[in-house]
């Protein structure tokens, strides 16, 4: 089963209406192969001295090939080449660094690239040609044309500059004094007044705005906001950008893409300002659905300056466009310098969590008005307030889904608002009262102690609780909503990395508890509108049993793994949730699924009817949540009053190799571990032990003592020992399918 279709069927709670304007069928393995061409295109075109041409611009940006070279080096370290012990990668820097050139795309693309490699190797040979570069644009008055710094330029050239500029000082490099102000006087100087920006925005040339020169002129505005604003008020030059927005929203176009570089330009305003949406549509979204059609390289592929610039252009789009987002920010309406009084907290601590982590990161705003998957591209969601937050029960619910799908909330009170403290302390009290009725503890919100991961996650904050104090609602595995009493997010605003250095680790250690030290998924993570056309052909019932050991976490895990198994098998699963361990609410289940974390006892009546049911060809499977030593215990101890004896399944068990009768799941093997489960266990352990066989062999039990259920939603907990969720997903559907093809047997919908 390819990750394409298990991509394309996650999609929790269908009924759900899609944001206005998304396209979000195009997966993570689409972008895969689309990547994957481009990269074989470009590197196929590299010349054995280690440079690339462009016929018949050989001579454009110096010879040979200056702009060529420059730009697929820098395209390539994008999507993710090594450049140590990467002979063709090591060809193309040294071909690189060897340009002698006046071009100031040359320039500036070089110094994008150079960022990249000195930025994580500090003694790199790079770094002298990376700061004789940034010395060179650094010149001038602001203002850049083709052969370097001028009065007049042109704005294509000082984004290529602004953006050199930027990444030369993400690598390490200091920026002279004055040259982001001049830069941002003469964008300003240069913005026409339908709010956009042109080539050059000269009068006497007469050239009007385009979404293009726009995209390039917002995004440039906010290097300078970023590089300048520092204080904690608004942006003095915010009515320029609202003006900018406001003609590229009305004048954007969805077949942007049909131009790869003004596709390369919204890819960068769209990331530097965290939106979305823009012009009411999934820039990315339909980005990566044209982009990762089949590539026709030849006549029909060329571009302005032919194919290989375009294919550069492409890949920067795709690469860059799905880097993994570690915040959502909340829209929830009304004023902005409410919900957003800090507008560039977010963006400034990712850009320090990417130069302390070195690993690229990317943020956005969502609407309250979004769907709840649209919310689930970021595992951590940011609500900010100086005023009491009004929202309906309905948004209140959204949030809650948001959080029960895998997300975090966290409420930073703007300036210690008292009154948005107040308001998210009310609202969290009995926001989850349905689950905390259910289980009968946990979902309370409650001060954090002080050895909650939450204070040493990345690194310890000392004297937590009182420098630092928080509070949180926890399902007994993760937390689900937070409240920071203190405003970390200004210091993040101010980019107050010494002075606010405790307000800067809290956010790390945030996320390295939302994501448990693992990778986190790219950005079309498989979220999607449907599951297509796949049908169901086989109903399987499953009871999910009720017990005193935290048993309904992640209520949502068996709706995945049934979207899974709809298009891998057209098997679909009829749930029963809150399942009682008695005879008559287990007859005519074809599976028992039992879940939990913490220590539990079945009375003997339960015993009595787990038993009767085993014994009349029922499947039972047991797991523990993340790997919770305190379910482990009781799990043991609930299977030995069962059955008799244990043993490991043997290699050719359909559990293990996937071939189920009829039905084929996957084989077993190179299953992909958390962070926590691989230093518990540096060899992998067998994923699952087999209890009471019957007739012909057929195991009427199935102890996963390792995390499976916990990840199928595609998120993973801090120290979860636990299988990370594709190969969650490949143990799960094997036990399905062999609950079908081995007990009680599957059933046709009716």
């Amino acid at each position: 089963m390819t990750e394409r279709i298990i991509a394309v069927l996650l999609v929790a709670c269908a009924c759900l209406t899609p944001a206005a304007g998304a396209a979000r069928e195009t997966a993570d393995e689409d972008i895969d192969q689309a990547t994957g061409a481009l990269r074989r295109y470009i590197w196929g075109q590299q010349k054995e001295e280690g440079h690339w041409v462009i016929p018949p611009y050989t001579s454009r940006g110096g010879k040979p090939g200056g702009f060529p070279t420059a730009l697929a080096t820098l395209a390539l370290l994008e999507a993710g080449e090594k450049f140590a012990n990467n002979s063709p990668m090591e060809k193309a820097l040294a071909a690189l660094t060897k340009i002698k050139t006046d071009n100031v795309e040359v320039r500036s693309v070089r110094v994008m690239a150079l960022s990249r490699v000195v930025g994580t190797a500090k003694k790199s040979p790079y770094r002298k040609q990376l700061i004789e570069d940034v010395r060179w644009l650094a010149r001038g008055g602001g203002s850049w044309g083709v052969n370097g710094p001028e009065q007049v330029g042109d704005n294509s050239s000082n984004q290529y500059v602004m953006m050199a500029l930027w990444e030369a000082k993400a690598g390490g490099v200091r920026i002279p004094s004055g040259i982001i102000n001049k830069a941002e006087g003469v964008w300003i100087g240069r913005q026409g007044k339908d709010g956009g920006w042109s080539y050059s925005n000269l009068e006497d040339l007469e050239m009007t705005s385009t979404p293009r020169m726009t995209a390039a002129g917002l995004a440039s505005m906010y290097i300078c906001r970023d590089s300048l604003g520092k204080a904690c008020r608004p942006y003095r030059h915010q009515k320029t950008l609202d003006s900018g927005w406001d003609y590229l929203n009305k004048n954007f176009k969805k077949n942007f893409v049909s131009n790869s570089y003004t596709a390369f330009c919204i890819q960068r305003v769209g990331m530097s300002s965290g939106k979305k949406f823009i012009g009411g549509v999934d820039w990315y979204a339909i980005a990566a659905a044209e982009l990762a059609k089949p590539k026709p390289f030849g006549k029909a592929y060329s571009g302005y300056y032919g194919s290989l610039i375009r294919a550069c252009y492409e890949l920067i789009v795709l690469a860059r466009g799905r880097l993994p987002l570690i915040f959502n920010k909340l829209n929830y309406g009304g004023a902005e310098s409410n919900w957003n009084f800090h507008p560039r907290d977010v963006a400034r601590f990712s850009e320090y969590m990417r130069r302390q982590l070195e690993r690229p990161m990317r943020w956005q705003v969502v609407k309250i008005s979004d769907d709840v998957q649209t919310l689930l591209d970021a595992p951590i969601m940011l609500v900010t307030g100086n005023e009491a937050m009004a929202l309906t029960p309905e948004q209140w619910n959204l949030l809650r889904q948001y959080t029960l799908r895998g997300g975090m909330l966290l409420f930073v009170p703007t300036h210690g608002s008292s009154v948005f403290l107040e308001s998210a302390h009310k609202a969290l009290a009995d926001l989850y009262l349905p689950q905390r009725k259910s289980v009968g503890k946990y979902y309370q919100l409650e001060k954090l102690p002080e050895k909650h991961p939450l204070y040493d996650a990345y690194k310890k904050i000392p004297n937590g609780p009182k420098r630092l104090p928080m509070s949180g609602v926890s399902d007994g595995t993760r937390l689900l909503a937070m409240i920071c009493e203190k405003d970390i997010t200004c210091a993040w605003h101010k980019w107050a990395s010494v002075s606010g250095r405790l307000n800067f680790l809290a956010g790390v250690n945030l996320f390295v508890y939302a994501t448990g030290r693992n990778e986190i998924s790219s950005r079309l993570r498989p979220v999607f509108t449907g599951i297509g056309s796949a049908k169901a052909s086989y109903t399987v019932n499953v009871a999910w049993l009720k017990h005193g050991g935290n048993w309904s976490t992640q209520p949502y895990a068996l709706n995945y793994l049934s979207q899974k198994l709809t298009v891998d098998n057209r098997v679909e699963l009829k749930i029963s949730a809150g399942c009682p361990i008695t005879k008559a609410a287990l007859e005519g289940k074809d599976l028992l699924w039992m879940t939990g974390s913490d220590e539990f006892t079945l009375s003997k009546e339960e015993l009595l009817a787990l038993k009767e049911y085993l014994d009349g060809d029922g499947t039972l499977l047991v797991n523990a949540v993340g790997g919770a030593a305190a379910f482990d215990g009781s799990a043991q101890t609930m299977l030995r009053q069962l059955f008799r004896g244990r043993g490991y399944l043997p290699a050719d068990s359909p559990l293990l190799t996937g071939k189920c009768g009829e039905f084929r799941g996957i084989k077993l093997e190179g299953l992909v571990r958390t962070a926590a489960f691989r230093r518990a266990f540096v060899r992998a352990p067998q994923p699952m032990r087999g209890f009471g066989r019957r007739r012909g062999g057929r195991i009427q039990a199935i102890y996963l003592p390792f995390g499976v259920h916990d990840t199928l939603d595609g998120h993973t907990a801090h120290g979860a020992r636990s299988y990370m969720p594709v190969s969650a997903r490949t143990i799960a559907a094997n036990v399905v399918l062999y609950a079908m093809t081995s007990g009680n047997g599957g059933k046709k919908p009716e």
